[in-house]
């Protein structure tokens, strides 16, 4: 039998107000999710389009780009775009928040859309219209919602022939991964562990020269300064040189008020140190956060920093788990400490194992 041509569309349209970034362009295993979706559907489909109403975002990628006709009425909006500029009588329809899309699979949803209005699989009981097959017999009956106010996918689904495609995708791949879509930070995290699950981070000397940085990271309450103080104690007992980064995302007060030294950074002083015979503390007023990479710039001659949080950032981290869920970036994590996550294939340690935890960072990190 001679092989159809269909289309595929990624709609990139939707407002992204949980994000800092367009949802397209969001890394997911270091590469743009728009950028793994369009690489996976150009293998299975004779043609692949976007739809977006600011196309000079999306023009580097090498993919046509088209506006909605009728915009601000959500994905309807973005579906009879496509259908309509689409150069194949089926076209099949995915969101741009949906990074692990299967193009086989997709392939086999736009094949049984022959015959119908639209192909739609089901996870379980629930439908999933941005990643179905639609048939360019839908326009007449997209237009009639849009103009009705009608603005859901399901609407349509009301009134056209659908074929609900209910079988076992697990020969493809896992349906929660296939199906998952990035809405905001948490889902971002999650979908690190999908594509990354042993772990990949950035070089563990940040600046050249600089000692390696590992992040205990957790919720507020789960042990992270009882972790680290322990691991400092044990480390140093060894003969290590170890310093140590405490993250303040909310702030926190650097200097006594009314001493000497604060008197002197409100009088105008850019920098201010108090000087000791045992030691230095400096104090310096910024405009901005520095980055980690900054503040290990001080830390020459060390063997090893330990950080207490930056749970955002790719560098090795062991998690430290409590009842509250970890929203942070999976990225690097390479031990566990308290009860393990079942998703993750990593050593678990018992809080009072420090010991045991201090042997694998002198293994992990080279340390003699």
């Amino acid at each position: 039998m001679e092989r159809r041509p269909f289309s595929a569309a990624v709609l990139a349209g939707g407002k992204n107000s949980r994000m800092k970034i367009h949802k397209a362009f969001l890394e997911v295993g270091g590469r743009p999710m728009i950028a793994r979706i369009l690489e996976e559907l150009a293998a299975h489909f004779e043609e692949v389009l976007i739809v977006a109403n600011e196309p000079e975002k999306y023009a580097t990628l090498g993919f046509p780009v088209y506006r909605d006709l009728i915009p601000g009425r959500g994905p309807l909006s973005g579906i009879h775009a496509a259908l309509t500029y689409a150069a194949y009588d089926h076209t099949f329809i995915v969101a741009c928040d949906m990074p692990f899309v299967n193009g086989r699979l997709a392939r086999q949803v736009t094949e049984k859309a022959w015959g119908y209005d639209c192909a739609v699989p089901k996870a379980g009981k629930h439908p999933e219209p941005l990643f179905a097959a639609y048939a360019r017999s839908c326009l007449p009956v997209i237009e009639d919602c849009l103009a009705a106010g009608r603005l859901k996918v399901m609407d349509l689904f009301a009134r056209v022939r659908v074929n609900y495609v209910e079988e076992d995708f697990a020969g493809l791949a896992q349906p929660g991964d296939i199906f998952f879509n990035v809405n905001h930070p948490g889902d971002l995290a999650r979908a690190e562990l999908i594509a990354r699950p042993n772990g990949v981070w950035p070089p563990e000397h940040p600046v050249p020269g600089m000692p390696p940085l590992v992040c205990v990271v957790g919720s507020s309450d789960s042990g992270k300064t009882r972790l680290v103080a322990g691991l400092v104690r044990v480390l140093k007992e060894r003969g290590y040189r170890v310093g140590t980064v405490k993250h303040c995302p909310h702030g926190a007060d650097l200097d006594v008020s009314g001493k000497d030294s604060w008197q002197h950074a409100r009088a105008g002083a850019e920098v201010s140190a108090i000087a000791t015979p045992g030691g230095l503390a400096l104090f310096r007023e910024l405009p901005a956060e520095p980055s980690l990479e900054e503040i290990a710039s001080h830390f020459q001659g060390l063997d090893l920093v330990i950080v207490e949080g930056y749970k955002h950032l790719g560098y090795p981290k062991i998690l430290v788990r409590s009842e509250k869920n970890w929203p942070g970036n999976p990225r690097g994590l390479f031990a566990l400490v308290g009860s393990g996550l079942p998703e993750l294939d990593l050593p678990v340690y018992d809080p009072d194992d420090v010991a045991g935890l201090a042997d694998m960072i002198t293994v992990r990190f080279g340390l003699r």
